[in-house]
């Protein structure tokens, strides 16, 4: 199995890996010269390189070659969402970002206990990273800080470029992923309340506003498989609406 090692700058025929990206591979996976790997910038290109020295504090590789993802004109997917507790934030980092989603942004709404200020988003930024390790992924989720549920969901509404976005609500009339038909260049954002539920105040603002109501059948999601489940009946939508002729 190919290593995986994520580097900002691929643009050289020679790269430098260095801070804790260079700690793994030199004291976990222990690599020297000769030794190959995959290269990542997080922002869609693949590097094969060569180690070609090693030092205490970084690893210089060569590059074999590169691959480059187009996503231009794929629907952007994102996720508003109030953070959950603990550990369950760094879990729904993870996973949202093995799925495939583009974008989160965390929430902050009345019922919102979780705050977590700049220095934690910076961390969940290297969870990101070792999630796209692990599943292969050379495109990097962005994390966004806290933003305020009034004024994020409007934005989300009225951006630049047409959204389609939906509010995760188990009461009252719902659609399901199958009766919602989108366009096939709308990019897809969903909002996840907190513990508790978003208020009826927010709620109805959300409608109001333009966001399309949506549920899971049966129960009442946690924070974190809200984040996953809903992101992923976004992508069937993404998808199915790309198959559209």
């Amino acid at each position: 199995m190919s290593y995986w090692a994520y580097c900002e700058d691929l643009s050289t025929d020679v790269i430098t890996i260095g801070d804790a990206e260079a700690h793994h591979l030199l004291h976990v996976l222990r690599l020297a010269p000769g030794a190959e790997l995959t290269a990542f910038d997080g922002r869609g290109t693949e590097a094969h390189v060569v180690v070609l020295k090693t030092t205490r504090r970084d690893v210089s590789c060569q590059v074999v070659s590169r691959v480059s993802q187009d996503v231009r004109g794929r629907p952007s997917i994102t996720v508003f969402a109030a953070p959950p507790k603990g550990d369950r934030l760094k879990w729904m980092v993870e996973k949202l970002t093995e799925i495939g989603v583009d974008r989160l942004v965390l929430l902050n709404t009345q019922r919102t206990v979780v705050t977590p200020g700049e220095t934690r988003v910076e961390k969940l930024q290297a969870n990101v990273i070792a999630a796209c390790k692990q599943c292969r992924r050379s495109l990097l989720m962005q994390v966004e800080p806290l933003q305020s549920f009034k004024a994020g969901l409007p934005l989300a509404i009225e951006a630049p470029t047409q959204h389609s976005v939906f509010i995760a609500h188990p009461t009252g009339p719902h659609h399901s992923s199958a009766s919602v038909a989108v366009p096939q260049t709308t990019n897809l954002a969903v909002f996840i309340g907190p513990e508790g539920g978003f208020t009826d105040e927010e709620v109805q603002f959300a409608l109001q506003t333009g966001a399309i109501p949506i549920s899971w059948p049966g129960t009442v999601l946690r924070i974190e498989t809200a984040a996953v489940v809903f992101a992923t009946m976004l992508m069937r939508l993404r998808d199915e609406s790309s198959q559209v002729s």
